[in-house]
């Protein structure tokens, strides 16, 4: 009997703090996906003019692993989780929701908090230290 992988969803992550309470849900990538995904991200200034756009590579690869978001449009209409409306959205944040993907699939860890709660200093630095004894031989 074999083993049967189990396909993951991820609850995306945002730092950008006027992203707070959008839940974005997707599915994971398998490598070859990832691959791909990367190589679309490299060559984003290099494509020709009859290749489809690195960018839009990646918007579609994103959209075909979207599961649900909870997005509405200004009259507060709920937007499908599809290409089109993805496209209607702000480059910033369309893009802020494509890159978290690969992320959360790899497993890059949230930001460490940027100031610290303080600590104790080592002991090792109050530790009185007595002047060395002269040289014997001198």
């Amino acid at each position: 009997m074999g083993y049967k992988v189990k396909r993951k969803a991820y609850r995306l992550r945002f730092e950008d703090p006027d992203m707070d309470g959008l839940v974005v849900l997707v599915r994971g990538m398998n490598t070859g996906k990832f691959i791909e995904f990367q190589n679309a991200k490299a060559k984003q200034e290099d494509a020709g003019p009859d290749e489809m756009s690195p960018t839009e590579e990646m918007c579609r690869m994103f959209v075909d692993a979207l599961i649900e978001w909870n997005l509405e449009d200004d009259d507060g209409n709920p937007l499908p989780p599809t290409m089109e409306s993805l496209e209607s959205l702000d480059l910033d944040f369309s893009m802020a929701m494509v890159n978290a993907w690969p992320d959360a699939v790899k497993g890059v860890s949230d930001p460490l908090p940027q100031t610290s709660a303080g600590g104790q200093p080592s002991v090792e630095a109050s530790i009185p230290m007595d002047v060395p004894s002269a040289s014997l031989a001198s």
